[in-house]
């Protein structure tokens, strides 16, 4: 007679005492652990948000332009007068933090950046707007048909008003640490804008604070300021010129170290070596392009009155291509030499100026503060920006970051079972056996490759469904093996004299019940033991089409035993093609399956059963589609549930273990069906079906398949 629930379950095992206290630090733990493992289950996700942040960031290094930094340094002195007035009043102590920010915020002010805009010399400087950056490809930019943004220039000046507000967004003033010494910074994308435009921030507030003692001056004063005018004009004027002949300069740099090549590859080389002819070829483009940037500076308007006194030496040698060049390269250097001389010069002579004028201030009644320019801003030589290293670590931490969170948003809303781990965690049952995901393709590949005699095979073992395992050529492979596993845990449940009936259950339809029980079955027979497959899936019966039979083949069922119109025997049936295995097939359609599943009519079905069989198997309807499995749960000894991975929703079998609880019938293990070992996963399954030999592919969805809604459960006609 069958066992009831109660003496069919195994005892629960006996914890270690915990204190209370310790259980949520506990469970915390577990929870990160886990939080972890799921992560590095999903390092595919972090690995692509590290390598996209890692493309962006190279993409920015690509398309933003450099820039270039300019810095003019300023001496911020404070004098005190011998004679001060009794009503004298100290309005800034430039000894203090607080005095020197707020001389920074008077450079800063939008007053003397509008005076700096003023300046003709900043006005007529080329490049001063610089274009937007153009971020999109350039094969985008056709696709669009939208032209390249021209590389110099990006409009027409503006008014000064605006472009005041855009000189103090270059502009940057930092105070040296324990020093008076401010650090006028301009950054732009020329550096002959950045050099000039920092030197007139410096030169205008200079003038400004000197202008505010202007009245009161002697003649003597007046005259020194008009020779501060007069340096300043020339140093400015040096300092273009000199800017003008920067290109030309550096392309005659680059001319002399290909000649210098050029000169160790003719002691090793003759003229026709393609070493030889590459580098006449180089050298013959640089000496072009060098005359092409001499000719643009020579003609230039910043230097003409120079040009026009030399222009007899070069007419002379504009007959000969290579005179041409040694002409240009020795005017080329003569003029620079000579400017960086004469900068030199008016900035000693302008500075010098700016002490004796300071000096003139010496009688003022008052406290006051002097400016004085330490070192004029230079032509920066190089780029400061953008720092392409920074960049790329801040786009690929910026890429891992969203990765990261991906990976944690799709643990978050995954609501699928994936793993024996996972479907441990979510049900608390064991998992008895993990079976892999089995294409038909696979069994069948493996047969031809055994060369399996078709005259060998008998008639029913020919019309074995393909996703049996245990066909001729399948015993010894790992797909049969892990069904032996399963009937060794059913084994171990406790003894199998008491313990015979064995029953296939799902929460929804399409998980693999059928294919489960089945090859059970058969691997129970193959044992030796005499073994009967029950199908009580009287709604939607599939263990007929396993065994390649109609559901009523030998005219009698399930359906006709239970309903009092056939005897036990008479529902037999033995020709499963598989010694030791008998059938009782579901039979002809019932009209009401679920009154023909009386707890009385099920009990003497399976007394007699038990009676003649050493294993029974139940094949039985879904929990959540119909209750009839409710129905025969009880009776049976082993109750296993059959969970398929990446199907079955988390929610649905909380739902089915919620429904079983309180019948106060919960399964004794799991069966976790249809998983694809993943190398990432590995550990996570217990290493169930990781061999070698084995490809599972992709699901192949054997057992009923979907449905819209759990009522539509047992609608097919068979």
């Amino acid at each position: 007679m069958p066992s009831s629930a109660s003496t069919r379950r195994p005892p629960p095992e006996i914890e270690d005492f915990e204190e209370e206290e310790d259980l949520p630090k506990r469970r915390g733990q577990e929870k990160t652990k886990q939080l972890l493992l799921d992560l590095v289950g999903r390092w595919h996700w972090i690995c692509l948000g590290l390598l996209i942040g890692l493309l962006c960031g190279l993409y920015y290094v690509s398309k933003a332009p450099k820039v270039y930094q300019a810095t003019a340094t300023v001496l911020v002195k404070q004098r005190t007068a011998t004679v001060m007035s009794r009503d004298q009043v100290e309005e800034m102590d430039l000894g203090s933090a607080e005095g020197l920010n707020t001389v920074a915020e008077l450079i800063r002010r939008p007053g003397l950046m509008e005076k700096v805009a003023s300046r003709s010399n900043v006005r007529e400087l080329p490049g001063l707007m610089p274009a937007p950056v153009e971020w999109l490809p350039g094969w985008s930019l056709k696709w669009l048909g939208r032209d390249q943004l021209e590389a110099e220039g990006g409009g027409p000046t503006p008014s000064p008003p605006a472009l005041g507000g855009r000189i103090a967004s270059w502009t940057r003033i930092s105070i040296r640490p324990r020093t008076r010494l401010l650090d006028i910074s301009v950054t732009h994308r020329s550096p002959e804008v950045a050099m000039t435009v920092a030197n007139a921030i410096a030169v205008e507030y200079q003038a400004e604070r000197t202008g505010d003692r202007s009245d009161g001056r002697n003649t003597s004063t007046e005259i020194l300021v008009a020779e501060r005018e007069q340096a300043r004009d020339r140093l400015q004027t040096a300092q273009n010129a000199l800017a003008n002949y920067q290109r030309a300069l550096i392309t005659l740099k680059d001319l002399e170290q290909r000649e210098d090549f050029m000169a160790q590859l003719v002691r090793r080389y003759k003229d026709k070596h393609p070493r030889m002819i590459a580098a006449k070829a180089d050298l013959e483009t640089y000496e072009e392009r060098f005359l092409e940037e001499f000719d643009a500076a020579r003609t230039s308007q910043a230097d003409r009155a120079y040009w026009e006194s030399t222009e007899t030496d070069w007419e002379a040698a504009s007959a000969d291509n290579e005179e041409r060049l040694r002409t240009g390269r020795r005017l080329l250097l003569a003029r620079g030499s000579v400017l960086e001389s004469e900068i030199d010069s008016q900035t000693r002579v302008f500075n010098s100026i700016l002490t004796r004028i300071q000096e003139s201030d010496i009688n003022q009644q008052a406290v006051e503060a002097d400016v004085e320019i330490r070192s004029p801003a230079l032509l920066p030589g190089g780029a400061v920006g953008p720092d392409g290293n920074r960049a790329i670590m801040t786009a690929s931490a910026t890429g891992l970051g969203a990765g990261l969170l991906l990976a944690f948003l799709l643990i978050r809303i995954d609501n699928k079972l994936h793993t024996v781990a996972q479907a441990e965690r979510e049900s608390g049952l064991p998992v008895l056996a993990a079976i892999p995901d089995i294409q038909p393709k696979v069994l069948a590949a493996i047969i031809r490759k055994r060369k399996i005699d078709p005259d060998t095979v008998s008639a029913e073992r020919k019309a074995w469904d393909p996703h049996i395992v245990f066909r001729e050529g399948l015993g010894s492979t790992t797909f049969a093996e892990m069904f032996r596993v399963l009937r060794a845990s059913v084994s171990l449940l406790g003894d199998e004299k008491t313990r015979k009936i064995t029953l296939f259950t799902s929460g929804l339809p399409g998980e693999g019940k059928t294919f489960i029980s089945g090859n059970f079955a058969i691997a129970a027979a193959q044992q030796g033991k005499r073994t009967l497959l029950i199908d009580l899936d009287l709604r939607k019966p599939s263990v007929h089409k396993l065994f390649g039979v109609a559901r009523d083949v030998n005219g009698v069922g399930a359906t006709e035993v239970l309903a009092g119109q056939a005897t036990f025997h008479e529902g037999i049936y033995k020709n499963s093609g598989q010694d030791n295995l008998h059938l009782i097939l579901s039979g002809k359609q019932a009209p009401s399956p679920g009154e023909l599943l009386n707890v009385f009519k099920l009990m003497d079905l399976l007394n007699a059963a038990t009676a003649e069989y050493e294993v029974v198997v139940i094949d039985s309807a879904p929990l959540l589609a119909v209750p009839d499995t409710r129905m025969v749960a009880p009776l049976a000894d082993n109750l296993c549930l059959v969970t398929r991975a990446e199907y079955v929703p988390k929610g649905a079998l909380r739902r089915v273990l919620s429904l079983l609880e309180s019948d106060r019938n919960l399964p004794v293990g799991m069966v976790f069906n249809g998983f694809e070992e993943k190398r990432r996963l590995i550990g996570e399954n217990y290493s169930y079906g990781n061999y070698q030999t084995n490809r599972y592919g992709r699901a192949y969805r054997y057992g009923y398949g979907n449905y819209g809604n759990y009522g539509a459960y047992g609608s097919e006609e068979t």
